[in-house]
């Protein structure tokens, strides 16, 4: 038997025009693209931000397993 229109289960979810406002974590703007909202910074925040440096590669000094075969 299909679902009566009552059935709370069969309603889709409401889509609503407006979003709600999300404000740059560093300058509180208003964000408006989908980038800065998933960032949660504008472009010129973002662009601000700095990362840590590469540790770069290095030789990690290890002890043998023991009953390892080294070739």
């Amino acid at each position: 038997m299909p679902p009566t229109d009552d059935d709370q289960t069969s309603l889709p979810i409401p889509v609503t025009r407006y979003r709600p406002v999300v404000r740059c974590v560093d300058c509180h703007v208003p964000l408006t693209d989908s980038v800065s909202r998933r960032w949660g910074r504008g472009p010129d925040c973002r662009a601000a931000l700095h990362s840590a440096p590469d540790p770069g590669r290095f030789a990690a000094e290890q002890e043998a397993l023991p009953d390892a075969d080294e070739p």
